[in-house]
């Protein structure tokens, strides 16, 4: 491995990442910028630790021969395709001894390489959807850079490490990892590449990221829009480019110029504060004569974003869809477009039982279109951002969405997050998930992760959605735990306390886990007649069956 990828570096917490690029919305292509697949087989080896990689086995012309190299799906886990390493399931104990961040010596890796033939433009993107737990990645055994965070996708680019002809990548996949610890989550441990890798091709100026607020004034009955894009590879900012913005089935039509404003001070410095990390602009309309979007009505609309240079060529362009919609807090319920809705949802893993972390967007949609056929509104994302795929869907069926971060420290349930180890990891994966998903209408509630305990980096990460994005609720099951039991607030809610400033900081929303009937009709009562508590009660958890283990509820429910 790289040099400074030693053990202890590799696996510290404060260490995300090198060499990722920031992230942003996925972005669809119109022209300008394409997409590689690089799905399909790939050579594959398993060891039992990282230092057990071969030698020499990033390298171009590397000799597979000397290794019991085989062939393997991507995207897929290893651990559902014959490779001597099995799914583990343990939920509320990890799967090795020890203490945070410790990370066993038996570590299955896989090495994973293919090949491909160098894309004709100027810059070459590869984006490695999802992986568990941790990536490192070379190209013609040169170190490009490494990765954690299992469920978002991690990009990084590859134009200086090219050749023409073919190129080599080289991917290495470690199961377990400091990472792991916050990735407790209760469903099965896999190894692998789960989601798709591609490569995207991009000029060298390109858009970076294309951000859409649409928004609806229940009032007026018309819409506003807000299309901020985020410009790459502009030396000098502005040089004479301009952004074009249209909305055809509206007869939309804007363009205007990225600003010249020096970054250290001006709209450049704020949107850097916002997860923009480029020059930017701006264009907006009002008073628009749109249907809004619901779960009833899920009513989207084209969204057209090119990039002009000074000449007046487009440069590239991108398109999206994006739904007006506007969301509300009030008298104890959850307003969207002036109604008041009742959540009825389901908390939903990416999970086969063939295929382990990897589904496919049929099946997806499957999944999707039989919850609606069951008076399905909602899906919780448990416990961790799902395949995007899922959100495109939830937009255009119908379904509203709380996406959740991928934290869950369940096996430390309070000392993890109190320690302050993984302040940095637990922010990263918080902004990440936000600045992937904050333009799509089904998303109406971001949570700060699962059964973590409660600690200032929750404030913390919760205090950033609240100044970048605000129009959607903040939700965190944990927020109750300094002053109420555990498996919710019903109990104490029997006892008639008021919210605290510290729950306050971190949950929009009431949302125990496992309340009874009773004890969500007393606080219903008690919010009634105090007016102390002016959230929705919307749990988020109800149920919980996993084979045969749910005879045992009552006595669990008891235990705390």
């Amino acid at each position: 491995m790289h040099d400074y990828l030693t053990p202890a570096n590799l696996f510290s917490p404060d260490l995300t990442s090198i060499g990722r690029l920031p992230m942003g919305a996925p972005l669809n292509a119109v022209s300008g910028r394409s997409t590689h697949s690089l799905d399909g087989k790939w050579d594959f080896l398993l060891v039992d630790s990282p230092p057990d990689a071969p030698s020499g086995w990033t390298d171009v012309g590397h000799d597979l021969s000397e290794n019991p190299w085989r062939q393997i799906r991507v995207p897929g886990v290893w651990t559902r395709q014959g490779v001597d390493d099995l799914p583990q399931y343990t939920n509320v104990v990890m799967p090795w001894a020890g203490n945070p961040p410790d990370v066993p010596e038996r570590n299955p890796t896989g090495l994973y390489r293919t090949a491909f033939a160098r894309p004709d433009a100027k810059r070459v993107i590869v984006e490695f959807g999802g992986f568990e737990s941790v990536l490192v990645v070379w190209c013609n055994g040169q170190f490009v850079g490494m990765a954690k965070d299992s469920r978002l996708a991690s990009s990084f680019d590859l134009t200086e490490y090219l050749t023409d002809g073919e190129n080599t990548l080289a991917a290495m996949v470690i199961r377990w990892s400091d990472a792991t610890w916050i990735e407790d989550q209760d469903h099965w441990y896999h190894g692998g590449l789960h989601r798709s890798v591609k490569l995207t091709t991009t000029p060298a100026t390109r858009f970076d990221d294309v951000v859409a607020d649409a928004d609806f004034d229940v009032e007026a009955s018309t819409g506003t829009l807000d299309v901020k894009a985020v410009i790459g590879g502009i030396e000098g900012l502005g040089e004479g480019f301009s952004i074009k913005v249209e909305v055809p089935a509206l007869n939309l039509a804007e363009v205007a110029e990225v600003p010249s404003d020096p970054p250290h001070g001006g709209p450049q410095a704020d949107a850097a504060s916002h997860g923009y990390h480029g020059a930017f602009a701006t264009v907006s309309f009002d008073r628009l004569d749109v249907k809004p979007w619901s779960a009833e009505s899920p009513t989207l609309y084209d969204l057209e974003v090119s990039l002009i240079d000074s000449d007046g060529r487009t440069v590239e362009a991108v398109v999206s869809r994006v739904g007006f919609r506007h969301l509300r807090i009030a008298d104890r319920q959850l307003f969207v477009n002036g109604a008041a809705i009742m959540i009825c949802g389901v908390n939903r893993h990416d999970h086969h039982p063939d295929t382990g972390k990897t589904v496919t967007k049929a099946e997806i949609r499957a999944e999707l279109v039989s919850m609606k056929q069951h008076n399905i509104n909602a899906v919780r994302t448990a416990h961790y951002p799902n395949d995007p795929v899922l959100l495109d869907l939830c937009d255009e069926l119908g379904l509203y969405v709380v996406d959740e971060a991928n934290v869950e420290s369940h096996a430390r349930q309070v000392s993890l997050t109190s320690s302050g180890l993984f302040d940095l990891a637990i922010i990263d994966r918080v902004r990440r998930m936000v600045l992937r998903d904050r333009s799509h209408a089904c998303v109406i509630g971001w949570s700060l992760g699962n059964e973590s305990g409660f600690a200032p980096v929750h404030a913390a990460a919760a205090a950033w959605i609240r100044a970048t994005e605000p129009s959607r609720f903040v939700h965190y099951e944990g927020g109750f735990q300094p002053n109420y039991s555990h498996r919710g607030a019903g109990r104490e809610r029997e006892r008639e306390k008021a919210p605290t400033p510290i729950e306050r900081l971190v949950t929009d929303v009431v949302c125990p886990m496992y309340a009874t009937v009773e004890q969500i009709t007393s606080w219903a009562e008690w919010a009634e007649r105090t007016g102390e508590d002016d959230r929705p009660l919307i749990m988020c958890e109800y149920s919980h069956a996993m084979g045969n283990s749910n005879g045992g509820l009552s006595d669990y429910w008891d235990a705390f």
